[in-house]
């Protein structure tokens, strides 16, 4: 061999290792062992070459030959479609289906080939990466790129039923399916914001140059639009939507959507998609409640709660039993569709953003192992999340947060295998229980969806009790079927699942014919522990006669004396007819006494107490029958179990000469309640439920303490309540309802809550105490209130907690003491934020957070507490603490028109509004000739120490609004005329904001035009409803006297005549300018840019908060190259563009036309 075929031989040689996507080919006259063993080794190479596919031709081989016959081609069933014959070379396109080794193999070997080459694919490189991905924490923190190696390279399709998404949005466009509208079929999909917000947090694009990228850039986007562009979907519309779903093969669904009534419609389709192999992803909600939201909660579901930067859970988010994971969701960046200028990006928080980042690595782990099952993702997302709570499984975090890399490193060879659910295997695994007596069962669950069964074989007509309850941070559940003897057939099982965590579930089944009964325990949720946490204990016991007491309307019993128990009478809620049934008890007392009953809790029934006269009971006036339709007579007092399992009581002033009869039914009046039809409508099939396991009553007379303040305020406490006790349950009800509006006109009219009355007795009476010292004291009677009083030690912010007792909604209010004027002047509500809204629900201030109010050092305050529920024999627990000090800073003389802070322009002033009525005045006078002035208000984010140091009562992003105001004869008053000239910033008239607290902004950024001589007052009012915020924040009043740079530069034929010249400093040119006022349509800026070859150049423009900047290039001739556009107000502008070299004029303006406060900054590299 000549020595340059050896060099040629070693070179490409060399070539192969160092550019693996090319080592399968060689020089071919070399035909060794070792030539072919680095083919094998090469072709074999790990698809490491992840950039293989954009290199190198996948069909497509170069062959430098001496001569070759065409059949040499027809072989392999390849044809040439290109020669280059001055240069020996010919073009190969293989078959489809040809394997490329083989391919090459083939031809080295045929006489006259001097070597067989790949067809390289070059591309520029100028690399568009993702310009925002550093604004997407979440990327960084759930190391999304390495798990983005980690996936595989199967096509996964996501649902994302939502609003619509804009499918023309430049990092989408590539990624979206055809949209669906569910709602309205023949119409387009309406472009929604949040549709738009969690398609891009799934699957925007990667490496285009804009934005930055979704959890699966690979994953194609199916927008499916339930919402039509309203603000609900009906969830016959969101059930239509997961079947199209399912029907457009979609491998994944994200439901960023929910509510808290759980529909049978959409239940099922849920099933449907997860029977067929979807795996459905939902938002667990925001409303910082353990309450279930329905889809998330579904059996199935994988449901997200939403965490912040620092691994901590949201403010906002839902929490419990039925969230599995958390991820980020607060302050995600993400695209979105903006009604003004279309498509754009912001941040959004919720768990909304949270939901679609699971199922974004939800469909990483189909791409990767595409036949895993819906429930064999949610075990390896859950088993592989990472630890943020108690350890293990907790109420806070479920699971864990999601770990898309370790869930990509999962072996599934360890996954859990699937509890068989054919009728065969469930009825030969379980355990047989033995009849006519009381099996107790106990169990763990160690493993994700496991079930435990049970059976026992029923006569016809035989009942079975089932009991069932655990440990305390589960939700368990059983489903029952029924297999009639002689039938083959599968059945629908019964879910039982009526009560949540820490309460016992409980269901008394009728066989109607000869079968078997098999129990499958589980945990609603799928949740386990691996320790052994996850405990059960399961009872069931079967008979064939119910155990029907003899109580009824014509045999009350009477109760002689109290203390009285029905303990060991074996006294049940059963009925012959199944209808309900009524147990009557009566008494009368010889003295005014106050008698305490109590109704255990009895597992599975909804039970009820009813106290009636009895005159009234067995004498229902015949007017009322014919007015009515009535066949009873009204309580005068009631209290219903609000869960099946739920125990009642009632407390009652009894007096002499009336026969009083307690009635107790498991015929709840609540079972047909608009609640009730509101979540989740009502089961026909069950109107009553019923236990065999014996009932407890127990009456007793209690001795409540002697009123803690002494304060009856007119004397007739005791004398009113007992009216009220001999008042009908309705009139009742009325007069309660009228006590509530009065509170809540509180909140509606500050006016209306006023001053108390009779000061002086109350500051002398009141139950005296320090901050965080406990406060027991108890309501003696329906209509007490009492009063605390306390001075404070400090300016500081203090927390107020009510801890209520059974049956009690403890309200209240704080005053503040004038000694002057010898008053009582309201401060603020003791209920916390939504509180108006709360009460709306008939609820009030939430026993977990605190309260915050700032109060005033040396200042004596009175708290009074009062009782919006029943009455209770037990205490309630006022609990009070310091939770910070007021900031040195904080200035609260500038609470006036007379004491308003005298500002100049351009210079900032911090201040706080922390106290429930801070108003800060400013005031400033314009000196010389009218000009335009701009203000800038905003409130200063927490420090990283605040926030890990400060409660979370008080991380509260301060909310405030305010006005303008023109002194116009500049007497630093504002006379009544002057209220006309007022300019409002951050107010809304909008009731429903309001009654949620969202009144108010963080940011102002407005103008005025200050006339000659007059002065004009800033007026700033806190808006945070209910909480205090001791954010800071920030007020600048700017002139614009700043010079326009280019002014005298005009557009001539597109082209600017005197474009200014831009700096180059570091590599980079850059120009820092200002946007000025007063110029026609907006003031726009030219810069001059000669690049020097033809590359690709990046562009930045970085404003004001409040600003959207945009760039425009402009060619010599005066056309325009590109608008960059993408992102909106304080979102700097970036994009990277293609430019031949040349001279090019840079355009920078504002997309509204606002000018600039503060200097913006054009960059170009």
């Amino acid at each position: 061999m000549k020595n340059w075929k050896k060099k040629s031989i070693a070179l490409v040689a060399s070539a192969a290792l160092m550019v693996p996507a090319a080592s399968a080919f060689a020089e071919a006259p070399q035909k060794t062992a070792k030539n072919q063993e680095l083919v094998k080794v090469a072709s074999n190479k790990d698809q490491s070459s992840n950039n293989q596919k954009e290199w190198i031709s996948k069909d497509t081989i170069i062959i430098k030959h001496s001569g070759l016959d065409n059949s040499v081609h027809k072989k392999i069933g390849s044809k040439v479609i290109r020669s280059i014959p001055s240069l020996g070379y010919d073009v190969i396109q293989l078959n489809k289906g040809t394997n490329l080794e083989k391919a090459v193999s083939y031809y080295a070997k045929q006489k006259g080939v001097k070597s067989v080459s790949p067809s390289y694919v070059y591309h520029s490189f100028g690399t568009k990466t993702d310009p925002k991905k550093q604004d997407m924490y979440h990327l960084n923190l759930l190391q999304i790129d390495k798990a983005l190696k980690l996936a595989g390279n199967n096509g996964v399709k996501v649902a994302v039923i939502d609003s619509g998404v804009d499918f023309k949005h430049p990092d989408l466009k590539s990624q979206v399916l055809p949209p669906y509208n569910a709602a309205a079929p023949a119409n387009t999909s309406y472009p929604g914001d949040h549709g738009t917000h969690v398609a891009g947090i799934i699957g925007a694009a990667k490496d285009n140059g804009i934005g930055g990228h979704g959890i699966n850039p690979k994953a194609k986007l199916l927008p499916i639009d339930v919402f039509n562009g309203k603000d609900g979907a009906n969830d016959f519309v969101i059930a239509q939507g997961i079947l199209y779903a399912i029907e457009q093969g979609a491998d994944v669904i994200n439901m960023s959507l929910g509510g808290y009534g759980e529909s049978p419609l959409m239940k099922e389709a849920v099933q449907t998609a997860i029977d067929k192999g979807v795996t459905i992803v939902a938002a667990a909600g925001n409303e910082s409640t353990d309450n279930y939201s329905f889809p998330a909660s579904y059996e199935g579901v994988i449901s997200v709660g939403s965490t912040n930067d620092r691994n901590k859970l949201s403010s906002y988010s839902n929490y419990g039993p039925s969230v599995d994971l958390v991820a980020p969701g607060e302050e995600i960046y993400s695209t979105v569709h903006d009604e003004t200028k279309g498509s754009s990006f912001v941040k959004f928080s919720g768990t909304s953003m949270a939901s679609p980042v699971v199922a974004g690595v939800a469909s990483l782990l189909k791409s990767k192992y595409p036949d895993l099952k819906p429930h064999e993702i949610e075990a390896i997302l859950e088993t592989t999340a990472k630890d943020l709570g108690e350890n293990g499984y907790d109420l806070t975090f479920g699971h864990g947060l999601v770990d898309p890399v370790n869930a990509l490193q999962f072996n599934i060879k360890d996954l859990p295998k699937q509890y068989s659910e054919t009728k065969e295997e469930r009825l030969k695994n379980a355990k047989v229980l033995k009849k006519d007596t009381l099996n107790t069962e106990k169990g763990t669950f160690n493993q994700p969806d496991e079930k435990k069964w049970y059976k026992v074989n029923l006569d016809a007509n035989e009942y079975a009790q089932l009991t069932l309850e655990g440990a305390n941070k589960y939700d368990y559940a059983f489903d029952l079927y029924f297999y009639p003897e002689g039938n083959s057939k599968e059945v629908e099982p019964i879910n039982v699942n009526d009560v949540r965590v820490g309460k016992q579930e409980g269901y008394l089944y009728k066989a109607e014919q000869k079968g078997t009964l098999l129990i499958g325990v589980k945990d609603h949720n799928g949740n386990y522990s691996s320790k052994g946490d996850s405990n059960y204990v399961f009872t069931a016991q079967t008979t064939n006669k119910l155990p029907i007491d003899s109580l009824d309307m014509e045999h009350m019993e009477k109760i002689e004396k109290f203390p009285f128990s029905t303990a060991g009478k074996n006294y049940t809620l059963l009925s012959e007819d199944h209808l309900g049934d009524k147990d009557y008890f009566t008494f009368s007392v010889n003295e005014p006494t106050t008698l305490k009953f109590d109704l255990t809790g009895i597992p599975g029934v909804t039970a009820s107490m009813e106290l009636y006269l009895k005159e009234d009971l067995v004498n229902v006036p015949t007017e009322e029958i014919d007015a009515e339709g009535l066949d009873e007579a009204y309580p005068i007092r009631a209290s219903y179990g609000m869960d099946k399992g739920d125990g009642v009581n009632l407390v009652v002033d009894a007096i002499p000469g009336e026969e009083y009869v307690i009635s107790l039914s498991n015929n709840n009046s609540n079972n047909f309640s608009l609640e009730m039809f509101y979540n989740g409508g009502i089961d026909t099939e069950e109107t009553v439920s019923e236990s065999i396991i014996p009932y407890t009553l127990k009456g007793e007379v209690v001795t409540l303490p002697q009123d803690e303040d002494g304060l009856t305020l007119g004397g007739e406490m005791q004398e009113n309540n007992i009216k009220e006790d001999l008042l009908p349950l309705a009139e009742y009800k009325t007069k309660k309802r009228k006590q509530v509006n009065d509170f809540m006109n509180i909140f509606m009219d500050p006016d209306a809550m006023g001053q108390l009355e009779n000061a002086d007795q109350i500051i002398e009476q009141a139950i005296r105490f320090d901050i965080g010292k406990d406060q027991k004291a108890y309501f003696q009677t329906e209509d007490d209130e009492d009063y605390f009083t306390f001075t404070a030690k400090e300016n500081a912010v203090y927390g107020f907690k009510i801890q209520k007792g059974m049956n009690q909604s403890p309200a209240g209010n704080i005053f503040e003491y004038d000694e002057q004027t010898n008053e009582l002047i309201p401060v603020a509500s003791l209920t916390n934020d939504m509180g108006l809204l709360s009460l709306l629900l008939g609820s009030t201030s939430d026993e977990n957070d605190a309260k915050t109010i700032a109060l005033t050092k040396d200042k004596t305050y009175v708290v009074k507490v009062m009782n919006l529920g029943e009455r209770s024999a037990e205490p309630y627990t006022l609990k009070t603490s310091k939770m910070a000090a007021i900031p040195k800073e904080y200035n609260r003389k500038n609470n006036t028109t007379k004491t308003a802070k005298t500002i100049g322009p351009n210079i900032t002033y911090k201040d706080h509004l922390i106290y429930q009525d801070d108003t800060d005045f400013y005031y400033f006078r314009q000196p010389g000739k009218d000009e335009v002035m701009s203000l800038l208000i905003s409130s200063v984010p927490y420090t990283k120490e605040q926030l890990d140091q400060l409660p979370k009562e008080l991380l509260n992003d301060l909310k405030f609004s305010g006005s303008i105001i023109e002194d116009t004869n500049g007497n630093k008053k504002i006379d009544p005329k002057e209220l006309a000239t007022e300019i409002p910033f951050g107010q809304s008239d909008d009731l429903l904001q309001l009654l949620l607290g969202l009144g108010g902004t963080t940011d102002v950024n407005t103008s005025f035009k200050a006339k000659k001589d007059h002065g004009y007052f800033i007026v700033i009012n806190g808006s945070n409803v209910g909480q205090v915020s001791i954010q800071p924040y920030t007020l600048t009043l700017v002139d614009h006297k700043k010079a326009d740079e280019d002014a005298d530069s005009k557009l001539v034929n597109g082209k600017p005549t005197k474009p200014t010249v831009l700096t180059k400093k570091d590599g980079k040119w850059v120009a820092t300018q200002n946007l000025n006022t007063g110029v026609p349509f907006g003031d726009k800026d030219y810069f001059e840019f000669k690049n020097d070859s033809k590359r690709d150049v990046f562009f930045s423009l970085k404003t004001e908060k409040a600003l959207d900047g945009v760039i425009r290039i402009i060619d010599a001739n005066g056309k325009t190259v590109e608008t960059l556009d993408y992102y909106g107000a304080g979102d700097a502008e970036v994009g990277t563009v293609e430019l031949d070299k040349g001279t090019y004029f840079i355009e920078v303006s504002e997309y509204y036309g606002k000018a600039s406060t503060q200097p913006y900054t054009l960059e170009i590299k």
